[in-house]
Formats: C-alpha cells, sequence, structure tokens
C-alpha cells in the first residue's frame, strides 16, 4: 500500500552485483568497495525484476551532485559504472553499454543556404511559385 520501506536506498553493491562488475571488467584501479548502487523494481519481459545502477559516490561528490535515488543519475549517466537487473532467483543480468556512445549533443551550425538555393519549395512549400 504505502511505498515508504521499499524507497530505493544507495547502499554498496551485493556480492553479486560485484562479482559481475569484476568479471566485466571495472576500470583500473576501481574497487567495488568503493561503489555504491541504487535500485528500483520494474518489470523485464513481463517478470518482475529490479533494476540497478552502480556508481561511484566520491565523483558524484566532486561535482557537488547528492544521489539519492535511482533517477537522480538520469541527469548524469556518465557517474553510471554498470547498470542491469537482478532477476527474482538472483541472476545478475548486466546492461550493455558501448564505451564509444557520447551522450553529449554534437555543435550544431547554421547552414549556408546560398548554396541551396533550389530547397526553398520543399522547405516552404505555401512559397514556391
Amino acid at each position: 500500500m504505502f511505498n515508504f520501506f521499499r524507497r530505493s536506498q544507495v547502499r554498496p553493491p551485493t556480492p553479486g552485483i560485484a562479482q559481475a562488475l569484476v568479471s566485466n571488467g571495472l576500470p583500473p584501479g576501481m574497487q567495488p568497495s568503493t561503489l555504491a548502487f541504487l535500485q528500483r523494481h520494474g518489470s523485464y519481459a513481463g517478470r518482475g525484476v529490479n533494476y540497478f545502477r552502480v556508481f561511484e559516490p566520491t565523483r558524484a561528490a566532486e561535482r557537488n551532485l547528492r544521489i539519492k535515488h535511482f533517477a537522480d543519475l538520469d541527469a548524469s549517466p556518465e557517474l553510471v559504472i554498470g547498470s542491469g537487473h537482478l532477476e527474482n532467483d538472483g541472476t545478475v543480468v548486466l546492461s550493455r553499454r558501448d564505451p564509444t556512445h557520447v551522450t553529449s549533443t554534437p555543435i550544431r551550425d547554421e547552414a549556408d543556404r546560398a548554396a541551396h538555393r533550389d530547397d526553398e519549395g520543399l522547405v516552404f512549400p505555401a512559397q514556391a511559385g
């Protein structure tokens, strides 16, 4: 009924999550004992699971961020070291993360319309004439 006791709390990763992260390859010099994780209940393929995100609290503190809830990491995905979900039987499933994927928006330049005078009818079809 009430969700007071089911709120996500920042805590150390479970042994299963720590082992999965180590097996998947943590960044050099990083130890599972220095990490924290948050979880939230959800569903995956029709099954109830617990989604989790692992982050390094010291990096968040360096940026003056207070990470207390799962959604707090939405605005700073670069802080997430690992994520995935926990099945009801305790199986840890890590999400794939492409290290080459850039999350920032590229800088856009205004187009030089002088070189494209023929697009006037496509851009402004009511004015073509």
